[in-house]
């Protein structure tokens, strides 16, 4: 079903709704339906039910609680709507500027869009992924152009409430450094798997054969392709894959003020299964850095006993105190390609919902 219609349902599901709740069929404090029941009352399928309900649990009406059900909170009726405010402007949604990774991407965005003499937003919400889904639902109110978004998803369950937001948004909207398939928005994304590839040949070259991997929320898709990239290099080196040196956390805590603590405790645990190992392909830097400095808790060193290397190329890498050897990944470049193909986009010139793929490439230090 094309997007406009699956809009046009949705908007009429959630007035049915929120006229229920203002006319006193479901009163303040009272349990609503299930979204089985509603589904079928409405003549709807349960995920428009679902999204209809986030709505109104945006607008302060709902609460909803796992296994505690819908309750009404408030059926006052709502304020007079109030002029939008003219930005006239392209917006960058993130987290925060505090991850470099976010601050470069967002530094391509702002240098594309004023060679395009145009005016540009950047809203940060924190690490909070519910406050930029409902940025995001709300961008409308500004009159902005279009946004590209960082989404801050650390479970499956936030990506489906995430995705449901953007498909809700009738704005244009490009995904970068994360595509969530299923959402029909372009994205700008790292070649995650040449990344992953490409560091792991670079440790075969140094006749490294018992390669291990360590990473967290293997459920990320850029996260699953460096691994993929990992595992193909493996295979054309003719070496196969012993699962004892991989290592996947389930654990994804974003803390930008602490990066370092939740990759640390996951290396500390890596280690302590002493794994057969002459070499580890880290998902990221910081992991790669957290190596370093716990494998002397082990009796060992870097790279005297095991070689170590990262990907993203943050300015910490170079910095620690084994320099550690990473794939760059060129976030400014990819913040303003997702400019470029927003603005596109927007003026229609796009046919379907491309995802573009940025190269790095390697840089070699002590590390590895």
């Amino acid at each position: 079903m094309p997007p406009a219609v699956v809009s046009k349902k949705l908007d009429v599901v959630f007035s049915r709704l929120e006229e229920g709740i203002r006319s006193g069929r479901w009163k303040i404090g009272d349990q609503m339906p299930t979204e089985n029941e509603l589904a079928t009352e409405l003549g709807c399928s349960r995920g428009t039910i679902s999204k209809a309900l986030a709505r109104l649990e945006h607008a302060g009406r709902i609460e909803r609680r796992p296994r505690a059900g819908t309750r009404v909170i408030d059926n006052k009726a709502p304020p007079p709507p109030q002029p939008s405010i003219g930005l006239d402007a392209w917006g960058f949604i993130c987290p925060g500027d505090q991850h470099e990774g976010i601050w470069r991407i967002g530094r391509g965005f702002q240098q594309a869009a004023f060679a395009a003499k145009d005016r540009s937003l950047m809203l940060s919400t924190g690490e909070n992924f519910r406050k930029e889904a409902e940025i995001v639902g709300r961008l409308h109110e500004f009159k902005v152009k279009g946004a590209v978004l960082y989404p801050v998803v650390q479970t499956p369950q936030d990506q489906i409430y995430y995705s449901q937001m953007i498909l809700a948004s009738k704005l244009p909207l490009v995904l970068v450094d994360l595509n969530l398939p299923g959402t029909n928005r372009p994205a700008v994304v790292t070649d995650a798997i040449h990344a992953g590839k490409t560091i792991t040949q670079h440790l075969l070259a140094q006749n490294c054969r018992k390669l291990g991997f360590l990473a967290n929320y293997a459920w990320t898709p850029g996260v699953r392709d460096r691994y993929l990239g990992y595992l193909q290099a493996l295979e054309e080196a003719g070496i196969p894959e012993d699962r004892r040196r991989v290592f996947f956390s389930p654990e994804m805590h974003a803390n930008f003020d602490d990066p370092l603590g939740e990759p640390t405790e996951i290396a500390r645990r890596y280690l302590a299964r002493k794994p057969d190992i002459d070499a580890v392909v880290c998902s990221n830097d910081f992991f790669a850095i957290a190596l370093v400095r716990v494998a002397p808790e082990f009796g060992l060193r870097v790279p005297r006993d095991f070689r170590v290397v990262g990907i993203d190329d943050y300015s910490i890498a170079a910095e620690c105190e084994v320099p550690v050897t990473t794939y760059r990944v060129d976030y400014e470049k990819l913040g303003r390609l997702s400019f470029e193909l927003l603005k596109k986009t927007a003026e229609g010139q796009t046919d379907d919902y491309p995802e573009i793929q940025v190269r790095g490439k390697l840089v070699v230090r002590t590390s590895g």
